[in-house]
């Protein structure tokens, strides 16, 4: 297939800041650091948190080594069906950031990135809407937005 034929046919895909190419984790690494003993997660009074006490901590139990931006733990709670609700907990001081929460939604991250690819639908069905976000450390961004259409049947 040619390159502008091949242009042409992804140019709808892309949607909102992922005109060439969809953002990747090598572009938004952060270098590791050593965390020997995770802080346990300070429950948030509203939001999310009355769901985080149903799934976190058990007595005696250690809390989740980070796994997201080098010194976070990428949280994710049930919150309905089909649907799933994130946080992000800062291992170094235990502070919560909620996130929102979506139906059908797939993660994808890395411990060595910042980039966080969130793909969800709006209802239970197509499109697919994938959200490439990254954290500031305060908050997120979202640097690009790809739409996916339903399969053909």
């Amino acid at each position: 297939m040619s390159v502008p034929r091949r242009a042409a046919l992804l140019a709808p895909l892309l949607h909102a800041g992922c005109a060439s190419a969809p953002p990747t984790f090598e572009a938004h690494r952060v270098p590791l650091s050593r965390i020997d003993q995770p802080v346990p997660a300070k429950m948030p009074r509203a939001d999310i948190g009355w769901k985080m006490v149903q799934y976190l901590q058990v007595d005696g139990e250690a809390p989740e080594p980070p796994n997201f931006a080098d010194r976070y733990t990428l949280f994710l709670v049930g919150c309905g069906s089909g649907c799933r609700q994130y946080a992000l907990i800062d291992r170094l001081t235990g502070k919560v950031y909620p996130g929102q929460a979506l139906n059908n939604v797939r993660f994808d991250y890395r411990r060595d990135s910042r980039l966080l690819v969130v793909t969800h639908t709006e209802g239970y069905r197509h499109p697919d809407i994938v959200d490439y976000l990254v954290w500031n450390g305060a908050r997120w961004r979202r640097i690009g937005r790809e739409v996916r259409p339903a399969p053909e049947e």
